[in-house]
């Protein structure tokens, strides 16, 4: 509980200027499918953190204040964040045939600090066996439901919005109201992503066909975001 308790504080409560609106924190997202020879493995996520963010799980884990993450700062940032995104389901919302998949561990986790930003590093189980006679559909969205951090998506080695355009990013402490997304996505602009969807390991034996589109039945904040979906359809060849 402790642990917990400190996750949030250093992730969701940074400095305040003025009470006014969400997002208050920021991940960029590389998203990946993981296969093995029988099939579905996980969903290998990369999460970089904006800059007050991280200043903020400094202020807790580096405790020699040097900069720089040691091997047992190392550790503390792991077992204070799989402990504490275990409530909110690592942002990870997925389905499996239209079917609700709870999301409720994540494996391999490691993080490091490069230029200002912490990133993390991940892998969320996701155990399905391919059949031979039909494709099974397996969909992932990747938020925070209260809009409090916003993820964005972005290819390996490219950068996302800018959220500093937003005319509240400094505001950082503030309840959650409805006019938050629409003024969020007209200041900075959110489009959609047209990037890659990677798919790791053996594939070989499968067929395989891979998009992201919106997802209507995983709409949050007061129904107002609709997410996009990374999908997956896959079967034996």
């Amino acid at each position: 509980m402790v642990r917990r308790f400190i996750f949030l504080l250093v992730l969701f409560i940074a400095p305040v200027s003025q009470v006014l609106a969400h997002p208050h924190a920021f991940v960029e997202c590389t998203f990946a499918f993981v296969m093995d020879k029988d099939g579905l493995v996980g969903f290998k996520q990369r999460w970089t953190l904006d800059e007050m963010t991280t200043v903020s799980v400094l202020d807790v884990v580096d405790t020699d204040r040097n900069g720089m993450l040691s091997a047992k700062e190392q550790i503390a940032v792991r077992d204070l964040s799989v402990e504490s995104l275990l409530a909110f389901h690592y942002f990870t919302a997925a389905r499996i045939d239209g079917r609700d998949y709870p999301v409720q561990s994540i494996t391999d986790f490691s993080a490091e600090l490069n230029n200002g930003k912490l990133t993390y590093e991940f892998l969320v189980p996701c155990r399905v066996k391919a059949l031979a006679g039909r494709s099974q559909e397996v969909k992932v969205a990747v938020y925070d439901d209260s809009f409090y951090t916003f993820v964005s998506y972005v290819e390996e080695g490219k950068s996302a919005i800018d959220p500093s355009k937003d005319p509240l990013f400094a505001n950082r402490q503030a309840p959650a109201r409805p006019e938050d997304f629409k003024r969020f996505s007209d200041a900075v602009g959110l489009g959609k992503y047209k990037g890659k969807i990677p798919i790791q390991g053996d594939a070989a034996k499968f067929k395989i066909a891979a998009d992201v589109r919106e997802a209507p039945e995983m709409a949050y904040f007061f129904d107002q975001i609709v997410p996009q979906a990374f999908i997956l359809d896959f079967r034996l060849k």
